[in-house]
């Protein structure tokens, strides 16, 4: 199935839609007022207003629990110099492709496609090969486009 994740820029919180591939809104993530500052938690809401899932980062580094229903996993991002490293910790997901970039596959420990991630101009297209994966697809690829990158890398020098 196709999802199209796209940025909510219209409030002033963070914010995404989702939509499938008719057009209509089939989750919309919102972030969640919290006492703490250094903590954003985020829902992901179906249709119906119900939370379908639930994302908590850690003020650590770009680390996020995801959790729907009953079941959690760890996704952790790592900027270095050649990259983000990424690593999912309560299943057994690995990541291919280009992160930073926004382009980039999920892939089992036995090798069959979990999604395919890839980005346009003004949204992301997510390609989910299995429905019981779809919530954690989505968090996930949250995760990631909370991450600002640039396509170029830019060089900064110092002023003289």
């Amino acid at each position: 199935m196709k999802l199209y994740l796209q940025r909510d820029v219209s409030a002033g919180n963070i914010g995404f839609t989702v939509f499938d591939e008719s057009g209509r809104e089939k989750y919309r993530v919102a972030n969640e007022k919290t006492k703490l500052s250094t903590r954003l938690n985020l829902s992901v809401k179906n249709q119906d207003g119900e939370i379908a899932a639930k994302i908590r980062r850690f003020p650590i580094a770009n680390a996020f629990v995801l959790k729907a229903g009953k079941a959690h996993v760890t996704f952790v991002m790592v900027p270095t110099k050649r990259g983000v490293l990424s690593y999912f910790y309560g299943n057994n997901w690995h990541i291919l492709g280009n992160v930073a970039a926004k382009n980039f596959t999920i892939i089992d420990v036995d090798k069959t496609v979990i999604l395919n991630h890839r980005r346009h101009a003004d949204r992301c297209t997510l390609e989910i090969f299995n429905e019981e994966n779809e919530l954690y697809c989505v968090a996930a690829s949250v995760c990631v486009n909370l991450i600002n990158t640039t396509e170029k890398p830019v060089v900064k020098t110092a002023g003289i």
